[in-house]
């Protein structure tokens, strides 16, 4: 059995089986867990600790109990490769095994999957290993940080935290302070540079007070390798649809290249996402020209030069960066996430950086228009959600302008622009079709194709033809909540279908997500406006016939009961006087006799 333990989120991990592209790992921590596998690209996001102690039992050394527990396992040993990737195959021999020694076969499993994660057949675990855990937590934790606690309160505080049951009483067998104490001392934690962390904190000594050499740029040069980030800009925005309506403040991503320091990919908009993050690398595939065209402005080649995929993407450990769908990109492209320990800044200060220098480029000239300033959280402060002037594709070109500068107008320490830098460097990239990352990169919702189209976020959408597409289907479909103009229906093979908006909700093209709901806010109190005037109109209209009623009956008299005769009398009479009328309102024309006399 082998002996690579890893770390993830806090959780050590025992290597069971290692090929070229899949490993089969089971929880150190949770052994009731059942191993899993995963692949090559997604064991970057683990971590290689040192070896822990070799639990592999002897069986002179165990109990009689604990070699009953192992021979009741033994099956599943005999197929150990077999039996840790095949389910099915483990559940079959663990139901043989429970029938046969009159057991379970969860009691068969649970002692299979400890047995792997720790070698043990017990269902406890090695207390000397739990202790001496629980001391690197809290020393590390608590003793290790701007707190300062002294060496007894971290003692202290461990017992609180880790040693006490749901009412708050300490429970039985803890450990003494003196073995806490020796544990500290023997392990030297008490000489530098420990003595400078408690001082400070330890994310803080390593991102401020450790020795550091060489540069930021220096520490990955490697050509393709991009740095990653996000942050959330200094102004308010206003709706495209209506300036009156402030959306907020956007998110900006950038990709910069740690060889050149250029800004190969940028993504600004309301999102903060896994989306966001798609989009952002499908910026920098895209032909920059073409980009900046879109947003009305006019470069050439030289000043934009990226247009690819990295072979890598460092950056920190945002869930927006280990999403399925980025898990997906680098199993089809083979690109490698390469993550930083957590609050530690300066393993990207590349990217760190570019923010900076974006935002003191333009903050500067945005003043009273919507940028916060540093005096925002202090009372009585300007509110500058009120200042708002720009909407989302305005602040964009914005955007682009100062990454324009930034790449191929500034100038590094050896005379040259990112963008020369990137045009003399031999950077090969992963040509990839930007489709294809725009598409990975949007959300998907399950939607029913009915004869009037498919509803998806409230609005109806229609396909040009119906080719691959059949009714009363339910499909994934794919929208952005930037542009609600298309979504696109994933097919059976794979490939995608746009379907666009329903002609009589055309006035939701273009818009984004939030631009629509307070578009239709706004179309709901129309509408509420229009059903109040219908239904006042209609009062009037009800009143004044039930007036017209109550004249008619005023002017009515007692009638007698009348045959159909009598009323066809009556009928006859009526017409001949509205008969009468009408000849009374034309003139009379006079008879003329022979001889040219008038008669009469």
């Amino acid at each position: 059995m082998t002996s690579k333990f890893l770390t993830r989120n806090g959780e050590i991990y025992r290597v069971l089986l290692e090929n070229t592209d899949t490993f089969w790992l089971i929880s150190f921590d949770n052994p009731m867990e059942r191993p899993f596998c995963v692949t090559a690209s997604e064991l970057g996001s683990f971590y290689r600790v040192p070896a822990l102690k070799d639990f592999s039992p002897k069986e002179q050394d165990l109990s009689s109990a604990a070699q009953q527990r192992l021979a009741l396992i033994q099956p599943l040993l005999d197929r150990n490769m077999e039996a840790i990737t095949d389910r099915q195959l483990r559940l079959s021999i663990a139901k043989d095994i429970a029938k046969q020694q009159n057991t379970t076969p969860r009691r068969v499993l649970r002692l299979y999957y400890r047995y792997l994660a720790t070698g043990q057949v017990a269902f406890s675990k090695n207390r000397e290993v739990n202790v001496n855990r629980t001391y690197e937590w809290a020393i590390k934790t608590l003793y290790f940080s701007a707190k300062r606690f002294s060496l007894r309160a971290t003692y202290d505080m461990m017992l609180v935290q880790k040693y006490t049951d749901s009412s708050g009483k300490l429970v039985e067998n803890i450990p003494s302070w003196s073995s806490f104490r020796n544990y500290f001392y023997s392990r030297n934690y008490h000489k530098q540079p420990r003595k400078l962390i408690a001082r400070s904190g330890l994310t803080n000594y390593q991102r401020n007070e450790r020795p550091v050499f060489g540069s930021a740029a220096a520490w990955r040069n490697v050509p393709g390798s991009y740095q990653m980030d996000a942050t959330q800009a200094d102004i308010y925005l206003v709706s495209r649809q209506d300036r009156s309506k402030v959306i907020g403040r956007p998110y900006i991503y950038l990709a910069v290249d740690t060889a050149t320091q250029l800004i190969a990919g940028i993504y600004v908009g309301l999102e903060c996402d896994e989306s966001a993050v798609m989009l952002c690398l499908a910026n920098a595939v895209q032909d920059k020209v073409e980009y900046c065209r879109e947003h009305g402005i006019e470069i050439n080649a030289n000043q934009w030069p990226s247009q690819g995929l990295p072979h890598e993407v460092i950056t920190d450990k945002g869930t927006e960066f280990f999403g399925p769908r980025m898990q997906e990109l680098c199993r089809k492209y083979g690109v490698e996430i390469q993550s930083l320990p957590p609050f530690r800044p300066d393993g990207k200060g590349l990217v760190e950086k570019s923010f900076d220098l974006i935002q003191q480029r333009y903050k500067p000239l945005l003043r009273g228009k919507g940028v916060i300033e540093p005096d925002a959280q202090e009372r009585w402060s300007t509110d500058y959600r009120s200042q708002g002037v720009l909407n989302l594709d305005e602040f964009t070109q914005i955007v682009i302008h100062c990454v324009l500068y930034l790449n191929s107008g500034r100038s590094l320490s050896d005379a040259k622009t990112p963008a020369q830098k990137w045009l003399d460097s031999d950077i090969s990239l992963l040509d990839v079709p930007v489709e294809e990352l725009y598409l990975l990169s949007l959300p998907r919702e399950a939607a029913k194709l009915t004869r009037k189209g498919l509803r998806i976020n409230g609005l109806l959408y229609v396909p040009t033809d119906m080719d691959g597409l059949t009714l009363d289907k339910t499909y994934d479909a794919a929208f952005s909540r930037s542009d609600l103009s298309c979504v696109y229906v994933l097919l059976d093979d794979c490939s995608f279908k746009p379907c666009w908006l329903s002609p009589h909700q055309s006035q939701y093209s273009g818009l984004s997500q939030p631009e629509a709901s307070v578009l239709k806010q706004h179309e709901r109190k129309q509408r509420s406006m229009a059903r109040r005037q219908e239904v006042a109109a209609s009062v009037e209209s009800i009143q004044s016939i039930r007036q017209i009623v109550r004249d008619a009956s005023a002017a009515g008299s007692e009638k007698a009961r009348q045959d159909g005769k009598v009323i066809s009398e009556n009928r006859s009479e009526e017409r001949d006087l509205l008969t009468g009328e009408s000849i009374v309102s034309r003139p009379v024309k006079k008879k003329v006799l022979k001889g040219g006399a008038a008669n009469g």
